[in-house]
């Protein structure tokens, strides 16, 4: 349900941001805030059914300020404070985080290696993810993982393509157990 709630809230400001022309603006506010907001010393205020909704709302109130937001994404979390939903913001901002990359046709890839990448090598990868997630635009994440052996697994919007010398020494056991069964 959290989900869903939150995808319509992420919509509902990513269409007003449009209208705006502050797309990309917003969702830096919105992710700074969703930050702000997941402080652990603002928790027990924030989120505690024993705290006085009214006390909760003007602490919000007092975060919105603080944080100097643009009025219309604090306008959202004052709204998500008085239904008491303010446990929704952190999916409030990736939600919009996705719905915005979909809108200017970029896409986010995690590259996992072995070993670090050369440039070029990240280069041609990010390339490759480009043609694969028909993207204009591709914000690229590398990782070094020694788990992997050897080779890449670019992770492309949640579909994996895995190259790592790992995954290939599985398959070859699976296939050598299957035909000596």
């Amino acid at each position: 349900m959290n989900g869903r709630l939150a995808k319509r809230y992420a919509r509902a400001l990513l269409d007003l941001a449009r209208e705006a022309d502050a797309l990309e603006a917003w969702g830096t506010e919105l992710t700074r805030a969703a930050a702000a907001f997941s402080e652990p010393r603002l928790q027990p205020i924030l989120l505690s059914p024993a705290i006085d909704g009214a006390v909760r709302r003007r602490t919000a109130g007092a975060v919105v300020d603080a944080l100097a937001l643009p009025p219309t994404v604090g306008n959202l979390i004052r709204v998500l404070a008085e239904r008491d939903r303010l446990t929704v913001l952190p999916d409030v901002a990736r939600w919009y985080e996705q719905l915005l990359d979909e809108a200017v046709g970029r896409a986010r890839v995690t590259i996992r290696s072995a070993a670090a990448l050369a440039a070029p090598e990240k280069t041609a990868l990010i390339e490759l993810a480009r043609r694969f997630t028909k993207s204009r635009e591709v914000l690229a994440t590398s990782e070094v993982d020694p788990e992997l052996l050897g080779g890449v697994v670019l992770d492309a919007g949640g579909t994996v393509y895995d190259g790592s010398v790992r995954s290939q020494l599985a398959r070859l056991g699976k296939e050598m157990a299957e035909d000596g069964a």
